[in-house]
């Protein structure tokens, strides 16, 4: 196996956080998934169990993958985001008791992606300057090659004039970017 497809965090909060980008992001994922299911990749889901401080049991369903997501592949766990556990390799360490999840280090993801045999990943979803690029510096540094196709991510903290700064760690840390299927290239802002 080559190649494999994190989908990070399509969840009912985020794609709502991006607000009219949303379904064009989640219609963009699911085009992905459908290709990876069609070549015989695996694909993962990130879910963020707790993103935010939520009500007893998340009775609103923020934290649910979105009714409209393709999921055909393993979901699994990462965060809390509300603690800094932004990236799907890593589960952040659990600063209240009665949170049985985690307790830092490498999260389900890292495992179960080494299992598969991948060399590469490409990694979609919400949101592009937190947890997307998080997830994306990780699976670099676990040895990964890894290309994000911004048309299959969306911003939390969009920049209006310019390339969003987060683009240019994501180049330095060695992700491939790409627009359409072009990848992206650097245009500096200075005349």
């Amino acid at each position: 196996m080559s190649d494999a497809l994190i989908v990070v965090d399509v969840q009912n909060l985020f794609v709502d956080m991006v607000g009219a980008r949303g379904p064009a992001v989640v219609a963009e994922v699911n085009r992905h998934v459908a290709e990876a299911v069609e070549r015989g990749a695996p694909v993962f889901y990130t879910r963020d169990y707790a993103p935010i401080d939520l009500p007893d049991g998340d009775p609103e369903g923020h934290t649910s993958l979105h009714p409209d997501l393709d999921v055909r592949g393993t979901v699994v766990e990462k965060g809390p985001g509300k603690r800094g556990g932004f990236s799907g390799f890593l589960l952040a360490p659990v600063l209240e008791p009665q949170q049985g999840h985690g307790g830092g280090g490498l999260g389900p993801l890292a495992g179960l992606l080494a299992d598969t045999g991948a060399r590469s990943v490409t990694v979609v979803g919400i949101a592009t300057d937190i947890c997307v690029a998080a997830t994306a510096r990780d699976a670099v540094r676990l040895g990964y090659r890894v290309t994000i196709p911004l048309d299959a991510t969306a911003y939390a903290n969009p920049v209006t004039g310019g390339e969003h700064p987060v683009l240019g760690e994501l180049r330095a840390a060695g992700v491939t970017l790409l627009a359409g299927a072009q990848p992206v290239k650097f245009t500096s802002l200075q005349k």
